[in-house]
């Protein structure tokens, strides 16, 4: 029996490898547009490439603070008195960040659905006497962009943006911390 000639059209579901997809343009344009939130005292500065020589592992950019944790999808994670979810949102695309502290939510953040195909990360600082939480979630490389987040311990937001590079790696600092960037500028954020 010759079946040349006898093709059906399937349709494709799917992107192939898991994460290495491209967004729709919807979901791009919501992790452009996602407003950057500042609390009146926080100021910004970016410096344009400050290194040529930077490292390359966007995964693990709280590597340098002692506490610190990855996040899974849907997988409560703990850090101290801490406790981290990354769910998808019930009632529309986006990302919802799920915070406990001491068995009590202090924080639901919603975010782009683009930045759900990592993990997020977080990690507890002390700047000027202060406890803060750091939240990161990069986003799919065709989309280039990572959601960047300061908050108090209570929930409270100092600081929440889309970046428009993947941070490889942050700094404390006296006064606040610097993002450093994949192309090598970095940004301070002075709280």
């Amino acid at each position: 029996m010759n079946l040349s000639g006898c093709f059906i059209a399937l349709p494709v579901i799917g992107g192939g490898i898991a994460g290495a997809g491209r967004d729709s343009d919807a979901v791009r344009a919501e992790a452009w547009n996602y407003p950057e939130f500042k609390e009146k005292d926080v100021q910004t500065e970016t410096t344009q490439r400050v290194s040529n020589k930077m490292r390359t592992d966007r995964n693990n950019y709280f590597a340098d603070f002692a506490d610190h944790v990855h996040v899974r999808r849907n997988t409560p994670t703990r850090m101290g008195s801490f406790e981290f979810n990354f769910v998808r949102s019930g009632t529309d695309n986006g990302v919802l960040i799920q915070v406990y502290h001491d068995g009590l939510r202090i924080m639901l953040e919603r975010i782009p659905s683009a930045f759900y195909m990592g993990e997020l990360q977080a990690s507890e600082v002390q700047i000027g006497g202060r406890d803060y939480l750091l939240l990161a979630a990069n986003s799919r490389t065709s989309t280039q962009r990572m959601w960047f987040g300061i908050f108090r311990p209570d929930g409270s937001k100092l600081y929440a943006a889309s970046l428009e590079q993947s941070v490889v790696r942050v700094i404390q600092n006296d006064d606040g911390i610097s993002l450093f960037f994949l192309s090598g500028d970095s940004m301070r954020i002075k709280i």
